[in-house]
């Protein structure tokens, strides 16, 4: 909640500085969300993670429920972070996302302990908001006004090359490109 509560929304509905890095960023997030989807159906082969009736919730969708059932954050964080949307956040996307990646932060490390060398599925797409990255989804595409990223099946991001730093600096570089 805390790194959610720091983000200034209002930049990020209006700054589109850093087109390049949000960019990349998000394919990074399409790229970790699908190596979860994948792990997750290695885990349970017997139930398609996703099928034709529920390709709407790729990529922006509740991970934590697949990885532990009854994992829910506290209801004081929830309770706040909901206020919090309702105040800043103006999409109903942004909404989602963000209390997807709470219920994220609330997985036990046990219930993760399985997982333990997969990134953290939540943390490229919240350095998008921290960015000022605001973005919407047109026509197949994830769109940063400057960039756009094709949205694709998680089969097309599973394989893609792993970003090796989501460091300021790095991030900072790719926008002055």
């Amino acid at each position: 909640m805390r790194k959610i509560s720091s983000i200034d929304w209002r930049a990020a509905e209006e700054g589109f500085e850093h087109g390049t890095s949000s960019a990349r960023l998000m394919r990074e997030q399409l790229r970790r969300m699908a190596v979860w989807v994948r792990e997750l159906q290695k885990a349970q082969p017997a139930a398609p993670f996703f099928d034709v009736a529920q390709c709407d919730r790729w990529p922006f969708f509740d991970l934590a429920p697949y990885v532990e059932p009854s994992a829910r954050p506290d209801s004081e964080p929830a309770a706040t972070l909901g206020a919090f949307l309702a105040e800043h956040a103006g999409s109903p996307l942004t909404g989602r996302i963000c209390r997807a990646a709470l219920n994220w932060a609330s997985l036990s490390p046990r219930s993760l302990a399985g997982f333990a060398v997969l990134p953290d599925p939540f943390e490229p797409l919240l350095l998008v908001f921290e960015r000022s990255g605001t973005f919407w989804i047109e026509n197949g595409f994830i769109d940063f006004v400057a960039s756009r990223v094709r949205l694709g099946s998680w089969e097309d991001h599973v394989a893609a090359e792993p970003m090796q730093s989501l460091d300021r600096a790095t991030l900072d570089a790719m926008d002055q490109e």
